[in-house]
């Protein structure tokens, strides 16, 4: 597991997201690895919540990882999905990155790509 990748791209997610955030509001990232590389982070958004990060155990593939978490995109057996990229999934208060291994998809200049994507999706619901 590449901790270091994962907690790289973590750390610029939430310092670029931070400044659209009300006080009082904090994001806690689980963290799902896959043996591959890629990762399923899962941000947990709330008041009082805290900035941790916890991390889960390595799954075979990303599908596999995707079976450990409640959501509603996906269905069935989903060890024969196959993800490229960076795949995203908004529900509530969570939001869900799908990332493939590609170091592109963790870099600073991905997590701000994705909290750019966030909030112009935001603004957009909010008119």
């Amino acid at each position: 597991m590449d901790k270091k990748k994962y907690q790289g791209y973590i750390n610029n997610f939430r310092r670029r997201l931070a400044q659209y955030l009300k006080p009082g509001i904090g994001l806690l990232c689980n963290v799902y690895p896959s043996d591959d590389g890629g990762a399923i982070l899962e941000f947990v958004i709330g008041v009082n919540t805290e900035n941790d990060d916890l991390y889960k155990e390595s799954s075979k593939t990303l599908g596999a990882a995707l079976s450990n978490i409640e959501q509603r995109a996906f269905g069935g057996n989903l060890e024969g999905f196959s993800f490229g990229g960076t795949n995203t999934i908004l529900e509530n208060d969570r939001i869900i990155y799908i990332k493939e291994a590609n170091p592109n998809e963790w870099s600073d200049s991905a997590a701000e790509r994705e909290v750019s994507a966030l909030i112009s999706n935001s603004q957009r619901a909010s008119k």
